[in-house]
């Protein structure tokens, strides 16, 4: 039975790629074309610890609450539409293909960490629930299947509705998220790994870990899906007259 209503569905609700909407096959998330399309992270050409790249590192020029910073993808191309689409788009299937790879991006350059808890950056409330989920929960709770390790939910509340961070600087992303999150327990001595869905300058991510931090966690590593380039962002922003 179950067999009959997979091919039903399959034939009238095939499985499309979150990038191109092109048919695929039901264990893929992205068509051949999307997938070749991926701009992926070079771990040699970025820093380890605040994970710009090198000529823009900021390790000197800010204090950091986190150990280290990682990703799979650029955010650009491909990548960019798939996440987006997840994201904004309910295509909630992505979450498995993303997660896949955060985790491979894990095991080999935090290969020396032993995680006890994982940790997503929240979302408010009421935008939690106006959306329908959040998307980093999502792919924390996949990446903890993957790695086998417990997630923390709640460890970390969003206390308020903060500015849309898309179109702000740097600086005023630092100001917009300062006291935006808190924890709700204690993490004595725990290596956390936090995750989220972007970076693009990391004050998300710092303020987060600064909260984790008060709370007793002896270390923090994020991992993200995909994280912004200078130069990259500059560009596509130049193009849109930005």
């Amino acid at each position: 039975m179950n067999v009959i209503c997979k091919g039903f569905l399959s034939a009238f609700f095939p499985k499309t790629c979150a990038c191109c909407g092109e048919i695929i096959d039901e264990e893929e998330q992205l068509c051949d074309y999307c997938r070749e399309m991926l701009v992926r992270c070079d771990p040699i050409k970025r820093c380890v610890r605040c994970g710009m790249v090198k000529r823009d590192c900021v390790c000197k020029s800010r204090l950091l609450f986190f150990d280290g910073c990682i990703a799979p993808f650029v955010n650009t191309g491909a990548a960019k539409t798939a996440l987006y689409r997840f994201k904004f788009g309910h295509r909630l299937f992505a979450k498995q293909f993303f997660a896949e790879q955060m985790a491979l991006c894990v095991k080999n350059e935090y290969r020396d960490c032993k995680f006890d808890a994982i940790c997503y950056v929240p979302m408010y409330r009421r935008k939690e629930r106006r959306r329908g989920y959040n998307q980093s929960r999502l792919l924390a709770e996949e990446l903890g299947r993957i790695l086998q390790v417990p997630i923390a939910h709640n460890a970390l509340i969003c206390r308020k509705n903060a500015e849309i961070q898309h179109d702000l600087d740097a600086r005023r992303r630092a100001v917009n998220v300062r006291d935006l999150y808190a924890c709700s327990g204690h993490l004595d001595n725990k290596t956390i790994l936090l995750v989220d869905d972007i970076k693009t300058t990391g004050a998300t991510l710092n303020e987060c870990a600064k909260q984790l931090t008060v709370a007793g966690a002896s270390s923090i590593w994020c991992v993200t899906a995909l994280t912004t380039d200078k130069k990259k962002k500059s560009k596509e922003g130049d193009s849109h007259g930005n």
